[in-house]
């Protein structure tokens, strides 16, 4: 069970003497496959279940980014319930890897506001 990664590149492309208006916008998106999965194999069972958390909790952010790309604030909703179970779900993961690893899992806290626009644009304060 592979998951393939795309890419989505934008280039313009214009002559030296064109207008603005004359140059071409060409978007290239690419494939990778996701060459990890074996590797996930040769993991003690507590290691699998903590990359399965962190991969889950990778993939909640992606779609929340495309969420709020998208203006879609009931799927925004959604997500941002679920990466909270996602978070406590990789915090005791990772305290139960023997031995610790070496790194810290951090703070994975994220803002939440129920009006997506509270995170494009800073608020501009008036007096």
């Amino acid at each position: 069970m592979t998951t393939p990664i795309l890419s989505c590149v934008e280039e313009v492309g214009a002559p030296k003497d064109a207008t603005p208006e004359s140059s071409t916008f060409t978007i290239r998106c690419y494939v990778f496959s996701c060459l990890a999965t074996p590797t996930l194999l040769a993991l003690s069972l507590d290691r699998r279940l903590a990359a399965q958390a962190m991969t889950l909790l990778i993939r909640i952010d992606g779609a929340l980014r495309l969420a709020r790309a998208d203006w879609n604030a009931d799927r925004f909703r959604r997500l941002m319930r679920l990466r909270s179970k996602a978070v406590r779900r990789l915090q005791r993961r990772w305290s139960e890897v023997e031995p610790k690893p070496r790194i810290p899992l951090g703070n994975m806290r994220r803002r939440y506001h129920a009006n997506i626009a509270g995170y494009l644009y800073q608020r501009e304060w008036v007096q």
